[in-house]
């Protein structure tokens, strides 16, 4: 691609999640919007981690410390209103691995 059809297709990208950001009424995904925008133009000019620089901008905190932070100030703000439910857990709990099968599927036949 050359660079100045490179350059058309940023400043499009930009110009459309700016956009996005000015319609969007929820203040937390504005921020994704916001972040969104920003590693997009850091990547373009070459930068190599440009998620985590659009991040600590925005955000002030590495990507992989983004989510237990909101959970950790959810717990503050709550705290004893988190209850049984568990509301402020770390990590939401996993469902155990297991195959899942449809039933009669091992009666159909395949048609290629």
């Amino acid at each position: 691609m050359s660079s100045a059809s490179e350059s058309k297709l940023v400043r499009r990208i930009l110009s459309r999640l700016e956009v996005a950001e000015w319609r969007e009424p929820n203040p937390h995904l504005q921020a994704d919007y916001r972040i969104a925008w920003i590693a997009v133009l850091r990547a373009w000019r070459g930068e190599r981690l440009p998620h985590v620089s659009a991040t600590y901008t925005v955000v002030g905190l590495h990507p992989a410390k983004v989510w237990p932070a909101i959970l950790e100030r959810r717990k503050a703000l709550l705290g004893s209103l988190c209850g049984p439910a568990d509301l402020c857990a770390v990590w939401p709990p996993k469902k155990p691995a297991r195959p899942e099968t449809l039933p009669g599927w091992h009666a159909r036949k395949r048609t290629a």
